[in-house]
């Protein structure tokens, strides 16, 4: 423990959607979402948004770890666009289980 006593938590983890300037959605996750987005301004932030920007922050939800904001980031990922218009209008999208397997995870027959 650091002296003093206090102990330093590290910066939650966001997931985050974006509007490119084609009318496209990205979706990640972050620290620092503005920070974040800057990079996706300056070319420097993900290959999709590179050639699509400028993006424009929609939307943003805080995640409880990094492992949560990977599994929300792919349920919202995967989603058909109409779906991630209404849910960054607000409409609620049930949580992945903790032990949600994403299809690359599972076993094929």
């Amino acid at each position: 423990m650091p002296k003093g006593g206090s102990v330093q938590r590290k910066a939650p983890w966001t997931l985050y959607v974006a509007e490119c300037a084609d009318g496209s959605y990205y979706t990640g996750i972050a620290k620092d979402v503005e920070r974040r987005i800057r990079a996706h301004n300056t070319g420097r932030g993900a290959k999709y948004t590179s050639t699509r920007g400028p993006v424009k922050l929609l939307f943003q939800e805080p995640q409880a770890s990094y492992s949560a904001a990977l599994r929300r980031e792919y349920q919202v990922k995967t989603l058909p666009k109409d779906r991630k218009v209404r849910f960054v209008k607000g409409e609620k999208l049930k949580k992945p289980a903790k032990k949600a397997k994403m299809t690359f995870q599972r076993k094929k027959n």
